[in-house]
């Protein structure tokens, strides 16, 4: 899953989050590195939805302004381990890291305040999507599982999102 990402251009953006009780806050000064719907029944069962939306940002652009967070470590449909940091309290998922992987942390697009501005740009694990959610998934970027690497979607995420 490497990221060999490149920043977008050269103006930071800032992103703030937090978690659903209001104990954990954090910010993000980075553009994000791609944005994509995952639809694995790991983020169905976390997200308690059809799909779980991941947004990557490079690791020390990450800043944690209140609270503290907790770990755990599972394994997703892929077989590959991760970390997961929550909100002790609520339980909310703030973000994923990879054993391996130091670049990026995969922030959970429902801990960001705003997510308007970062369309997704593919969907995963698609093989796992809901049948009634597939029609509305067109003309866009579909794997049925884990892509082997994730480089051709961030190239198309940050030439599409300037």
């Amino acid at each position: 899953m490497s990221a060999n990402f490149r920043h977008m251009g050269n103006i930071a953006m800032t992103y703030s989050g937090g978690c659903q009780c209001g104990a954990v806050r954090y910010k993000i000064e980075s553009k994000p590195v791609v944005a994509y719907c995952c639809h694995c029944t790991d983020c169905q069962q976390q997200s308690s939805s059809a799909f779980g939306m991941s947004v990557w940002f490079p690791v020390d652009a990450f800043e944690l302004t209140s609270g503290t967070l907790s770990t755990w470590k599972t394994s997703g449909d892929s077989g590959n381990e991760k970390v997961c940091t929550l909100c002790p309290d609520c339980g909310t998922r703030i973000y994923h890291a990879f054993p391996g992987e130091s670049d990026t942390l995969s922030v959970k697009g429902g801990s960001l305040d705003d997510i308007s501005k970062i369309p997704p740009i593919a969907h995963i694990w698609t093989r796992s999507a809901q049948p009634w959610l597939l029609r509305y998934i067109v003309d866009e970027i579909c794997h049925e599982t884990e892509p082997d690497n994730f480089d051709h979607l961030i190239d198309h995420f940050q030439r599409n999102s300037d």
